[in-house]
């Protein structure tokens, strides 16, 4: 019925999605290859108030492209389901609502808004509530225009929670609850496509629960009415139909029995026949389809991510020592080579290390040739890393000494981090490596080509 049609699902859930609840038993590889499998042309990720998939998922992408799992037009997008409220000290409920970056500023600017969530973060009735007033997501548009997607998400959002308060107020008779809600779902979707523009889109789900269902029904006339571009939504917390009784025994685990299988019975992948069976009851064929291809503008939205860097190392004003000859290291090449080197970071390096070792009356070849071995660890991994590395131990010794500075007992919490003689000479720990036979390849080895931990 459906050949070659092709869609994209925007709306689904990895196990990061558990940050602050148990909620899905996804692992973004298999996300992926069962999305392919049903004949998706990619997937967002769209986990709860948390951006920590993202890198995996791009990386698994990368990872099963190059494998021949998946092909190489199948597109993973990335996004984040707030919880959009008008007010963080006033707040009805925590609406759900669905945010797909198009580019890497779009990422920026989901990042902008999730910090901004987590840093005015509370506690209530027993859970960490992470939410996003209107004008915080206003301002990141204005900021950032152009850059961000945007859904009414599943019936856990604000239009879902109206439209189902509504059809009741509909069938009680109620005048003055149906005008007041009519008005909140019409402001509510003039603000979208006002902020959004054409990259707002209305999203229902191919589930067959009894609210579902009757939002599904009630929802067409809202669509028309607005010219709204429809998609259908998986809001997938596990695979497909088999996983369903893994995933209710998974939400069961704790806090007793939950009432979840309506409410999830349906958020899983599906093929686009299945859909389509649970949504002709309300959609004609010629409907579903422009929902398919709706879903495929976004695709064609979204470009290709690109968040790997080299690591960013914070890099502080440091004195700026004079290039030297210095006759008491002649015999250890890199040292000679800091001494002289153009790069003002490295030379203050060397330089607080070797005041240290004459005025603790250390200046002999036993502590040169350590301060070598570990300078020329440093120099490897910078070079495999294409960065300077010693300015990220210049770094943490500008905050330890304000540490100490302040009146703090404060040191740094890497037990090996002891090991390395050029800490203790920054003052950045407090014991001499050499005086305990502490071997320095356990802070640090060419072998281990990341940023060490402090």
């Amino acid at each position: 019925m459906f050949n070659n049609l092709k869609r994209m699902d925007n709306h689904a859930h990895s196990e990061y999605s558990n940050e602050r609840l148990i909620d899905s038993i996804n692992r973004i590889p298999d996300m992926l290859k069962a999305a392919n499998k049903l004949g998706y042309s990619g997937i967002t990720l769209t986990d709860h108030e948390t951006l920590s998939g993202h890198v995996e998922m791009l990386q698994v992408e990368k990872q099963l492209k190059k494998e021949g799992i998946i092909p190489e037009t199948f597109k993973c997008g990335l996004g984040n389901e707030i919880y959009l409220v008008k007010d963080r000290n006033n707040i009805e409920r925590y609406w759900h609502f669905i945010l797909i970056a198009k580019n890497n500023t779009g990422l920026r600017a989901l990042r902008e808004l999730s910090s901004c969530a987590w840093y005015n973060s509370f506690s209530s009735r027993g859970m960490l509530r992470v939410p996003t007033e209107m004008k915080e997501l206003e301002k990141i548009v204005n900021k950032y225009p152009n850059c961000l997607i945007a859904t009414n998400a599943c019936i856990g959002g604000f239009i879902g929670g109206r439209v189902l308060s509504l059809i009741k107020a509909e069938k009680d008779g109620i005048e003055e609850e149906i005008n007041e809600i009519k008005a909140d779902i019409d402001d509510f979707i003039k603000w979208n496509l006002n902020l959004f523009k054409d990259d707002f889109y209305f999203e229902i789900a191919a589930g067959q629960s009894k609210d579902q269902r009757a939002f599904n029904q009630r929802v067409k006339s809202i669509i028309s009415a607005y010219k709204l571009k429809a998609i259908v939504g998986s809001d997938a917390h596990y695979l497909t139909a088999a996983e369903r009784p893994v995933h209710k025994a998974y939400l069961n685990s704790k806090d007793g029995e939950r009432e979840i299988d309506e409410f999830y019975w349906d958020a899983h992948f599906m093929s686009i026949e299945e859909e389509f069976e649970n949504l002709r009851d309300f959609y004609s064929e010629e409907e579903f389809i422009q929902f398919c291809n709706n879903s495929m503008e976004i695709y064609n939205k979204i470009e290709n991510y690109n968040i790997e860097h080299k690591p960013i190392i914070p890099e502080v004003e440091v004195k700026n020592y004079p290039k030297t000859h210095c006759l008491d290291v002649l015999s250890y090449p890199t040292l000679s080579y800091l001494f002289e080197s153009d790069e003002i970071q490295e030379r203050y390096w060397i330089n607080q290390c070797y005041e240290t070792l004459k005025k603790k009356n250390l200046l002999n070849d036993k502590y040169l040739q350590r301060l070598e071995v570990e300078a020329d660890i440093i120099k490897t991994v910078g070079t495999k890393l294409d960065n300077i590395l010693y300015k990220y131990f210049n770094t943490f010794q500008h905050y330890i000494d304000l540490f100490w500075e302040c009146g703090s007992i404060v040191g740094p919490g890497r037990g090996s981090a002891v090991c390395f003689l050029s800490n203790y000479l920054l003052g950045i720990t407090q014991l001499d490596p050499l005086e305990w036979n502490l071997p320095e390849w356990r802070f640090l080895n060419k072998e281990r080509v990341e940023l060490p931990k402090l």
